[in-house]
């Protein structure tokens, strides 16, 4: 007999959300009369946290059954949910969600595979639908005489900001900015490059130079 888990996303800045998870599972498993071998819950408050998930992946065993009261606790994109879902069931996990009622065996299983052609048809639905949306308040946007993009001469923000000081100090040097890009652990000097250049650091450099 597999092994049975259940999974509960929980989240500290939302009590109720972890709440009414643990009463959905717990509702499902007092009716069947089903016996848990292990209980997992993990700490998922933010959106940099979702990696933790990947812990739900080390707990559960191959041929093991997991309950959760909903599809929504496997991510925050319908992409990051057909993930996981994919992953458990090409492990040979079963998953039992309580709240859509479904109960998807293995990627062979003909309602999985069902399953998983309706969510993979909703993210292109979704990507599709977030184009139009977007086409569609860029043309309003035009039409009403609103400027699009940022005020022209605006610099953004970079990573080389962080160490701006540091660039400027060795370029004073005579370092080159291959050199430098190197130096600082920069994979690629080219962006570097443009960055010296778009802020005319060198040129600048030369007229403080000049002014001591």
């Amino acid at each position: 007999m597999s092994k049975i888990f259940t999974y509960i996303r929980k989240n500290e800045n939302n009590l109720k959300y972890t709440q009414e998870q643990k009463d959905s599972v717990e509702k499902y498993i007092n009716k069947k009369n089903i016996e848990v071998y292990k209980n997992i819950e993990i700490v998922i408050n933010t959106p940099r946290e979702e990696k933790n998930i990947l812990e739900l992946l080390k707990n559960c065993e191959m041929n093991s059954t997991i309950i959760v009261s909903n599809l929504n606790v496997f991510g925050r994109t319908i992409e990051t949910i057909l993930e996981i879902v994919k992953f458990l069931l090409s492990n040979k996990i079963r998953i039992i969600i309580v709240e859509q009622n479904l109960d998807l065996i293995d990627d062979k299983d003909m309602l999985s595979q069902m399953i998983l052609g309706v969510i993979s048809m909703t993210i292109g639905l979704e990507k599709e639908l977030m184009s139009l949306r977007t086409k569609e308040a860029l043309t309003a946007k035009k039409l009403n005489g609103i400027a699009l993009g940022k005020p022209k001469g605006t610099i953004q923000k970079s990573k080389f900001d962080l160490q701006r000081d540091k660039i400027e100090e060795l370029l004073t040097v005579g370092l080159s900015v291959r050199k430098i890009s190197k130096l600082l652990g920069y994979n690629n000097h080219i962006g570097l490059n443009n960055y010296v250049k778009k802020r005319k650091i060198k040129a600048n450099l030369k007229n403080e130079q000049k002014t001591l």
